[in-house]
């Protein structure tokens, strides 16, 4: 077994997730400490193969909470980011952000417990060249320990785990090998889920996030619309041999996402991105098959308005509305960004709040305390309910949920939850009844 500690030297942590630039990410994701100790392998003329031994294995983490804090931006030269055209950029500097975690007064342990014990002396010389960790604002000390304290969080590998942290796969040491001799940055290493051990938190059916940035403003009002539209171009595009997560037919299936911008002072309720919500337990193939077909769609078309579509760039910086984490955070209130289309119709006697609570159970999450309904929506920018267009009859609602305990999204909920109605944001900061 390996057990690894990294002390703060600071109580800082600078390091952002590199899916989504504005958030910090705590606590560190094992594939950064991989790095982090093949570049002090490397620097240290220490051969990096040891390494080998932690790929393809997701290590326990365990940890205590740390604060996020105000980040500053840096404005490093614009060829810092991939120019989205082949024409040279008009300014000669971007914004970069600088996420931090803050009030860091414990060590953090990793625990690989299939890591032969012959190797610790190796890995131990490694880990003693790591200087720091994400940014060089971050001093840290590497070492190995013998024992691990009770803390507060334990995060244990799980197929359906609430959290995804980046873990180093097969063959991630020539992969890095590879791109450094290229002069390129690697890609992401491969999400794996956990789930915490100690603050249990209900998962979410749902996983990743993976979106298309329009080229022209789009009415959320029409989700389901543009979420069809999309169904369409990527199955038209995948053909005979789509991906029953694709089409739907015969067992799980991805959901269409249209994702608005709500929630923010200056909130207009637009669509950020189109793409797909993929359910948390597939595997690599799987979420391939899903993934090509979706990156070739170039247009989207509602009646005679199209639009074009394009994949984000690496590295370029994108709203925080389409990063994971805003939308699967863990929390014990929960609000419709669109609303939620009933399953059927009430019959005698029954309510509509009722109603809401079966779709909640029938999709995959704890049955609420309390479920409020209305017209309108506590996020800024949601239209209210009535302006929305689902693509079948029925009726739907916004919806405000109260959980008894804190519960892991994406959460979608109702009849059309798989076009992008029925939509729900954490809520525990927006002053939403506990």
């Amino acid at each position: 077994m390996l057990v690894l500690r990294i002390d703060f030297l600071n109580g800082v942590y600078h390091a952002a997730d590199p899916t989504a630039h504005r958030q910090s990410e705590w606590p560190p994701h094992p594939d950064r400490l991989f790095q982090a100790l093949v570049a002090a392998a490397y620097g240290s003329g220490i051969s990096p193969e040891p390494l080998r031994a932690l790929e393809g294995a997701a290590p326990e983490l365990v940890f205590a909470a740390a604060e996020a804090a105000v980040s500053g931006s840096l404005y490093p030269p614009a060829t810092w980011l991939e120019r989205p055209t082949g024409e040279p950029w008009k300014r000669t500097n971007v914004i970069k952000h600088d996420p931090v975690r803050v009030g860091i007064s414990d060590p953090v342990y990793l625990i690989w417990r299939d890591v032969p014990d012959t190797l610790q002396p190796a890995l131990a010389a490694i880990a003693a060249g790591v200087s720091h960790l994400g940014r060089a604002k971050t001093p840290v000390v590497v070492a190995l320990a013998d024992e691990v304290p009770e803390l507060p969080h334990r995060l244990l590998p799980s197929p359906t785990g609430e959290s995804l942290l980046r873990v180093p796969q097969a063959g991630r040491l020539a992969e890095l090998d590879a791109a450094f001799a290229a002069g390129r940055r690697a890609g992401i290493a491969d999400m794996v889920g956990y789930t915490d051990a100690v603050d249990r938190v209900a998962p979410s059916p749902w996983g990743e996030l993976l979106a298309l940035r329009p080229h022209r403003l789009l009415d959320s009002r029409r989700a389901a619309q543009w979420a069809g539209a999309l169904r369409a171009a990527v199955l038209s595009l995948a053909g005979d041999a789509a991906s029953p997560l694709l089409h739907g037919h015969g067992g799980d299936h991805a959901a269409w996402a249209v994702i608005p911008d709500v929630g923010h002072a200056h909130a207009r309720g637009h669509v950020l991105g189109l793409g797909l919500w993929l359910p948390r337990a597939i595997d690599a193939d799987a979420r391939a098959d899903c993934l090509l077909p979706l990156l070739q769609v170039q247009q989207v078309r509602v009646g005679h308005l199209a639009v074009d579509l394009s994949v984000v760039a690496a590295r370029q910086q994108v709203p925080q509305g389409l990063a994971r984490a805003t939308w699967s955070r863990p929390a014990r209130t929960w609000a419709s960004v669109t609303p939620v289309v009933l399953d059927r119709h009430p019959k005698r006697g029954e309510s509509v709040e009722d109603l809401v609570a079966d779709s909640l159970e029938l999709a995959g999450y704890p049955r609420p305390l309390d479920v409020a309904v209305g017209q309108r929506s506590i996020f800024r920018g949601v239209a209210a309910a009535h302006e929305f267009t689902p693509r079948g009859h029925g009726r739907w609602t916004h919806v405000a949920l109260t959980f008894a305990r804190r519960v892991a999204g994406p959460m979608l909920v109702g009849k059309e939850r798989h076009f992008s109605m029925g939509l729900l944001r954490p809520a525990d900061d927006r002053g939403v009844p506990a």
